[in-house]
């Protein structure tokens, strides 16, 4: 198969931009590609461009040229539209909702039934999607294979921690009345939470704070926790969303107290990869039997590695080509059938020195576009 060039938009430099775009990005080029991530969208484009990629592009210039390019006699590139979430059904609560309510949102629906090709998370998103343009690719979320053989930092105390966006305030909101019975009867017990603080909505409004770090190794390498959690609300955005947060801890070998709910459902195996929360209760239960079992807590997150094995950046880079040879009407490879999830890992540590560079081609993408982390 032969190398493509590729210029990918970045709609921020947060984690939907990283994961998104500047990982993928990063990978492809590693494979052999001329891939770039930048933060305007309306560039001179290259003659010999063959897959122009724009993230949830929405707003009057950025739909004005990305509908101008659709329209080019002469185009002769593949124009794919990456989106990661159901912006026609956030949560009120959600910062996002006004950005996207009216007529960005017909934009986005206008911007993915002109593109060539669409990719998304989830196979549940990509059934949302399908209606609009039926040739959706599911590009799931994954990290560097470096975090593997990372030896995260302990905390002096237990730490049960949370890490992600402002578009989880509804999330906690559901279960903060269980968070904070659990933690009022175990003040030994510490929080850290990173990029939002939500935690005065569990009665710990002095708990430890990290802002969130536009580089994704740097981001990773901050986390600290014994436990995480993942709260999840039962919601119709929600079903759309990645297991994202299980995926980062599993990749530290941290254990993981989730809601069952969307993606949580599927890829946590309760009491082999992490324990899922199906009644409120449950979370002040879970907590406090991995509080109390470090045994227990080995178990699940030398288990929650192994899984993540599978979802390295290294291992699944062929999807994105993959997507991308089959828009251009290009022979497909093998899938993906000669990575394994053990060579991914033995990979990990040599290739350790080039993951910081992993996201800095999303980290000046454009403010202006609403975030949804």
């Amino acid at each position: 198969m032969r190398p493509l060039k590729v210029f990918a938009w970045a709609k921020d430099h947060h984690g939907c931009g990283n994961y998104r775009m500047g990982l993928p990005v990063w990978a492809l080029n590693r494979a052999g590609h001329d891939a770039l991530a930048f933060s305007v969208l309306n560039v001179d484009l290259p003659s010999d461009l063959d897959v122009l990629v724009g993230q949830i592009v929405a707003g009057q210039t950025q739909t004005e040229f990305w509908q101008s390019q659709a329209r080019r006699a002469d185009r002769s590139f593949a124009m794919v539209y990456e989106i990661d979430d159901d912006v026609w059904n956030l949560d009120m609560t959600n910062p996002s909702h006004r950005a996207f309510a009216g007529d960005v949102g017909e934009q986005v629906r206008a911007n993915i039934e002109v593109a060539d090709a669409v990719t998304v998370t989830t196979d549940y998103l990509a059934e949302r999607i399908r209606p609009i343009n039926p040739n959706v690719f599911v590009t799931p979320n994954c990290f560097d294979a470096s975090l593997l053989t990372h030896e995260r930092p302990r905390a002096e105390k237990l730490t049960v921690g949370w890490a992600g966006g402002s578009s989880h305030q509804h999330d906690f909101l559901a279960v903060a009345k269980d968070l904070h019975a659990f933690f009022k009867r175990n003040p030994q017990v510490d929080t850290h939470f990173i990029g939002v603080n939500h935690g005065d909505k569990i009665g710990r409004p002095g708990s430890r704070f990290s802002p969130w770090r536009s580089n994704l190794v740097e981001y990773m390498h901050s986390v600290d926790f014994d436990l995480g959690i993942a709260p999840l609300a039962y919601h119709a955005f929600n079903r759309s969303k990645s297991d994202l947060k299980f995926l980062e801890y599993s990749s530290l070998g941290i254990p993981v107290v989730a809601s069952d709910f969307g993606p949580y459902s599927e890829s946590i195996i309760h009491g082999v990869t992490g324990l899922k929360v199906k009644h409120p209760h449950e979370w002040a239960r879970h907590l406090r039997a991995l509080s109390n079992d470090s045994a227990m807590r080995d178990e699940l997150g030398r288990n929650a590695k192994s899984w993540a094995a599978i979802r390295t950046i290294q291992a699944n880079v062929w999807r994105w080509e993959d997507a991308y040879y089959a828009t251009l009407g290009l022979p497909t490879g093998d899938g993906g059938a000669s990575q394994s999830a053990d060579a991914a890992q033995s990979s990990a540590a040599a290739e350790s020195a080039d993951a910081a560079q992993s996201s800095a081609a999303a980290e000046s993408a454009d403010a202006a576009q609403p975030a949804l982390v």
